[in-house]
């Protein structure tokens, strides 16, 4: 095929011979061009769903089985298997105007759930586009129309795990005092170190600066709250609308590993708590060396903040007396503190990131 489709509408897609052939009977050297056409046109991706999805369609309903170069009998016997006669509403028109209102009911249908789409995608990303209008640097946007992850490398060697239905916008080059991106959606980075050029990203009304770390932000516009998770080393992440002051970060919120914020749009307030599954932050070789045989329970909490970068608050002249024989290789780490506070006769909730121990202590 040497056609580029660069401009390709919905409807040119439908009629086209080539496209139809690999929509009902792809090769993997059409697949593969189609593939490289996408990387090519990532903004095209969604008119292509749209179109093969239709062709598809329209090929299970005629039963065609005819060379795919009789394009016009897909339209054609369409009419012949609506069996619903309330959907018969041509009864009575000659064979060539019912092909054509046919083919027009099909175009209408399909250009009306494309225009919703469409419609709605813009909508849904007002803020982001706020965001990006207001910038002076020239930006490339990056948008996963794909229903996988979409990798995405920055200028530094940064790292974009772009989720489906997402987009980010950047300066390709990072240059000026910060390396800023939009995002709209959802995302996670692993951001390069750099302590004389933190890394931005704004996110559907919340900031997040960085130096270098991995984390995830949740930031669907359609939601009332923005989401971020840290998965090592720290960010702090304050409110949009503090972005100007001369100290942002003093009316924020530092996160480290395992730790979470949640943004309310509405009215700005940011809440820290545990992520939902706390994941280990040392290697497998230093978790095997956590294994205890009738240690002091000080000694256990120490290991559990270190493995975990949880912060554990207890008493410790209370604890004193207990100790217990147990290892941290296995469960997660709710599981452990279940076993933990039920062999010390104890109690535990999470506040603001932190695990409380509550208890009278061992005789």
């Amino acid at each position: 095929m040497t056609k580029s489709y660069e401009n390709y509408t919905l409807e040119e897609f439908i009629t086209d011979d080539d496209f139809i052939q690999w929509a009902k009977y792809p090769t993997p050297a059409a697949d593969v061009f189609w593939q490289n056409y996408l990387e090519k046109y990532p903004e095209q991706s969604r008119v292509v769903h749209h179109a093969r999805s239709a062709v598809q369609q329209l090929a299970l309903v005629s039963g065609q089985k005819a060379p795919v170069e009789e394009t016009p009998g897909i339209w054609m016997t369409i009419e012949e298997n609506l069996n619903d006669s309330s959907k018969r509403i041509y009864i009575g028109v000659n064979s060539y105007w019912r092909y054509i209102a046919a083919a027009a009911c099909v175009l209408f249908v399909l250009g009306i759930g494309y225009w919703v789409t469409k419609e709605s995608s813009q909508q849904t990303n007002a803020v982001y586009q706020q965001l990006v209008a207001q910038t002076r640097l020239p930006l490339r946007e990056v948008v996963n129309n794909a229903e996988t992850s979409l990798k995405v490398k920055m200028p530094d060697g940064s790292t974009v795990m772009l989720e489906p239905s997402s987009r980010i916008s950047y300066n390709e080059s990072f240059s000026g005092p910060l390396r800023e991106i939009y995002l709209s959606g959802e995302a996670f980075f692993d951001v390069m170190k750099n302590p004389e050029k933190p890394c931005m990203v704004y996110a559907n009304g919340l900031v997040t600066k960085v130096l270098g770390t991995s984390f995830l932000i949740r930031a669907n516009e359609r939601e009332k709250q923005v989401i971020v998770q840290v998965k090592t080393g720290r960010v702090s992440v304050f409110a949009g609308s503090v972005a100007r002051n001369q100290d942002p970060e003093t009316k924020g919120i530092v996160l480290t590993p395992n730790q979470r914020v949640t943004f309310g749009k509405e009215d700005e307030r940011l809440t820290r708590s545990l992520v939902e599954k706390p994941s280990v932050i040392l290697t497998t070789e230093e978790l095997r060396h956590l294994s205890f045989e009738n240690a002091p329970v000080n000694d256990i909490f120490a290991a559990l903040k270190k493995a975990y970068g949880v912060d554990i608050v207890y008493d410790e002249e209370v604890m004193v007396r207990c100790r217990l024989t147990t290892s941290l290789t296995d469960e997660t780490l709710f599981e452990k503190l279940d076993i933990i506070c039920e062999g010390i006769e104890a109690t535990y909730k999470v506040v603001d990131a932190q695990v409380i121990i509550s208890g009278k202590g061992c005789n």
